[in-house]
């Protein structure tokens, strides 16, 4: 069940590192655009969500930028750029039907095999390292088998997204599921710097029995490790 309550006050981070996911709570839905192939900067994934509202609607791209979080793939050229549904300007891309056709057409337009999707913040965790920035973001996307979907959530809120919050280095830890499409879950955490991520901390979080019961219900699993790009970083097309 999603949690009413409204987040806790965030701390005070560099103005580089504030975005939808800096104050997105439980119950708040997030937008995320997925780009293969490409590594987008920052001034071309503004120019990118102006293109998707409707012309005359005068959409003040600059206005977007602190609720603007965009991420590149180390291991291959990919973009994830994540908007908070919540803002202005995402609503304007939303138009008054809640739906994702105008900036899907946009992004496919430009970017063959742009996926553009709504997630539901699930469960958000500040982590021991919550009052430093986040230069990195992993994230885990998968399914899960039938018949062992309670026991997976059960794991996740009971043991494994607390258990990574806690590991020095972790900025923020969260959950959101697509409720339209797949994978359905979509587990990031923000890092203070990539070390943290197979830290001895992290990997006995991960090395736990219950751990061991349920990774291997896993499906369509997909599991990237991205540097955080400033406001001022440019991406090029490979």
């Amino acid at each position: 069940m999603v949690n009413s309550k409204q987040p806790s006050k965030q701390p005070d981070r560099p103005a580089y590192c504030r975005s939808g996911l800096d104050g997105s709570g439980e119950g708040d839905k997030v937008i995320i655009l997925k780009l293969p192939g490409v590594l987008l900067s920052h001034e071309d994934g503004l120019a990118l969500l102006g293109s998707a509202v409707p012309s005359g609607e005068g959409h003040g791209a600059a206005a977007v930028t602190e609720h603007l979080h965009l991420c590149h793939s180390v291991d291959a050229p990919e973009t994830y750029l994540y908007l908070s549904a919540t803002a202005p300007y995402a609503k304007l891309a939303l138009g008054s039907n809640n739906e994702l056709s105008g900036l899907q057409h946009a992004a496919s337009s430009l970017y063959p095999g742009a996926q553009a999707a709504i997630l539901e913040v699930t469960q958000v965790i500040d982590g021991a390292s919550a009052t430093r920035a986040a230069g990195w973001h992993y994230v885990v996307e998968t399914d899960v088998l039938s018949g062992a979907e309670r026991d997976f959530n059960a794991w996740y809120v009971q043991e494994h997204l607390p258990g990574l919050a806690a590991v020095p280095g972790t900025v923020r830890a969260m959950r959101l599921r697509n409720a339209t499409g797949s994978p359905r879950y979509h587990a990031l955490y923000l890092l203070e710097n990539r070390e943290t991520f197979g830290s001895e901390p992290w990997l006995k979080v991960r090395a736990t029995e219950w751990s061991s019961r349920v990774r291997p219900n896993f499906i369509n699993t997909k599991r990237t490790m991205f540097k955080i790009q400033s406001r001022l970083s440019y991406g090029q097309k490979p």
